[in-house]
């Protein structure tokens, strides 16, 4: 059931799936040559926002358009809880292929350095946060208001990254390397799924009561 509905928001963006695809592989490399300083984490980050919210604000978009293929779901035996869950799961696909492409870069390109456990783990907890806030968000206000806040993560995260990255404000990460590799994969994790699972928790209690008629 889950898989079905995962599936569903695969080939609702089919059409975009092959550009984002591509624009994932390019960012970390241009944003290498634009930025050497910030190694291949900024590109990495930004490849990642960009295709995850880029393509859920189309899931939801359509979704917007065509409301009655929601309430015919929800008519079917798909409860309104697995329909959620399938948002959570289409991120984690996008965020795992994300990943992969991000190895092909460092092997193609191998000025962004060796793809690094700890800032894949990283990286997913700040992935983890903005979407534990934007899918709430998104089932309470519905799509009109939350794609201001798409707006601005896809606007300010450019500017935001460039800006942390620059050489006299850059922020320094050396105390993680007093820290092992297992303790930041599984505090991480942990945080992830946690901030996950509160997220989902409230998303599906604002979906049951939203009406769909």
């Amino acid at each position: 059931m889950l898989f079905s509905l995962v599936k569903k928001d695969f080939l609702i963006v089919k059409k975009y799936a092959g550009i984002m695809l591509l624009a994932s592989f390019l960012i970390p490399p241009v944003m290498l040559w634009r930025a050497p300083e910030a190694t291949g984490a900024m590109g990495f980050t930004l490849a990642v926002i960009f295709s995850i919210f880029m393509l859920t604000q189309y899931v939801a978009l359509k979704e917007y358009q065509y409301p009655k293929a929601t309430t015919l779901l929800c008519a079917l035996p798909y409860p309104r809880k697995m329909i959620v869950l399938s948002k959570y799961c289409f991120c984690l696909i996008i965020y795992g292929v994300c990943c992969l492409v991000f190895g092909i870069d460092t092997l193609l390109f191998p000025r962004l350095g060796a793809f690094d456990i700890r800032m894949a783990v990283i990286i997913f907890l700040i992935i983890s946060l903005l979407l534990s806030f934007y899918f709430p968000a998104l089932y309470r206000l519905g799509y009109e208001r939350t794609k201001f806040v798409f707006v601005i993560i896809i606007m300010a995260s450019p500017v935001l990254f460039g800006f942390l990255f620059k050489p006299e404000n850059a922020i320094r990460f050396e105390f993680l390397d007093t820290v092992s590799t297992t303790a930041i994969i599984v505090l991480g994790v942990m945080v992830s799924l946690a901030a996950f699972s509160i997220s989902a928790a409230v998303s599906i209690r604002f979906f049951e009561k939203s009406d769909l008629t």
